[in-house]
């Protein structure tokens, strides 16, 4: 029996752990909570085969939470000599990293001691990134249940934006660049969800604020084309779910069937915009059947539950 204990991030964690645990045979997958963490290194599991995997929390982090974090790590890795260390990363832990090694401030030492260890990334562009700092990474999107309909529903009869902004990232997620091109575009009606911050959102006429939306399902099919635009990012879920919903979609990375813009201003954004813009009304905008179809088989959750399960038990 492969025993795969997760830490780190929970939501990220317990998905993780959830994923692997559900591929069965001779594989079981714990998440372990924080508040678990002395009882785990107290009492460590006796199993022939053990995999630690963490998740979000990256190696040779400079905060104090970080290095507190670094030092149990290496309490449990002794606590388990004989166990399989593996490193998800997730976005802003490869982000932050690499801000710290450009400014020379990154614990090098630590990180390099796990340059043999299993590395994966949510995404192709987090697995470049990590060359930067010499680990190689294998890309490995996080199994995740998205919400995908029966059927596409045909694109709206109004030409709508969608966009994620959070009120405390709101300028990580590029939201002077969908402001600026709101203000350029007032025929073009733009909705932006994502938990309103303390400052009151800029008002304008064609940009509707819904606030934090639970289920997205209705916001998709009354959209056409869906923007996430922020500065660094893993592979965003609102990607993947426009695509499962037949929208078209405009990101800072590079995805098959996705327009890309970087950097992501106002004017890059208005001529990505453009084409589909013009495609509406001249009624031959048709739905990202194509994205859909690509989708359903890259990111089913099954698939890359399988995947991932694989690559651990590689591993082992």
């Amino acid at each position: 029996m492969i025993r795969v204990l997760v830490l780190g991030q929970p939501f990220w964690a317990s998905r993780i752990a959830r994923a692997l645990d559900s591929r069965g045979g001779d594989m079981r997958a714990t998440f372990i909570a924080p508040a678990s963490y002395l009882r785990l290194l107290a009492r460590p599991p006796r199993a022939e085969r053990v995999v630690l995997l963490r998740a979000g929390y990256r190696v040779g982090a400079t905060t104090p939470r970080g290095r507190l974090f670094d030092a149990y790590w290496s309490l449990l890795r002794r606590a388990l000599p004989g166990g399989v260390a593996c490193h998800y990363w997730l976005g802003t832990d490869v982000m932050d990293t690499l801000v710290e090694a450009r400014a020379g401030t990154l614990r090098s030492a630590a990180l390099a001691a796990t340059r043999d260890d299993l590395h994966l990334a949510d995404a192709p562009w987090l697995a470049s990134e990590l060359a930067a700092v010499d680990l190689h990474a294998i890309a490995a999107h996080v199994p995740q249940p998205y919400r995908s309909p029966e059927a596409p529903p045909p694109l709206p009869a109004e030409f709508r934006v969608l966009t994620y902004l959070p009120g405390n990232r709101f300028d990580f997620y590029g939201g002077e660049a969908v402001i600026g091109a709101a203000r350029r575009l007032p025929d073009v009606g733009f909705d932006v969800v994502g938990a309103l911050g303390s400052t009151p959102p800029p008002v304008l006429q064609n940009v509707k604020w819904h606030g934090w939306v639970a289920d997205m399902t209705a916001r998709y099919a009354r959209t056409s084309v869906v923007v996430r635009i922020p500065r660094h990012d893993g592979l965003g879920a609102t990607v993947v779910e426009g695509l499962l919903h037949a929208r078209h979609i405009i990101y800072t990375h590079e995805v098959p069937f996705v327009r890309t813009i970087w950097p992501a201003t106002a004017q890059s954004l208005i001529d990505a915009l453009g084409d589909l813009w013009d495609a509406h009304r001249a009624g031959e905008l048709a739905p990202n059947l194509a994205g859909r179809s690509y989708a359903l088989v890259e990111y089913d959750e099954t698939r890359l539950a399988d995947d991932l399960a694989a690559l651990v038990r590689a591993r082992v």
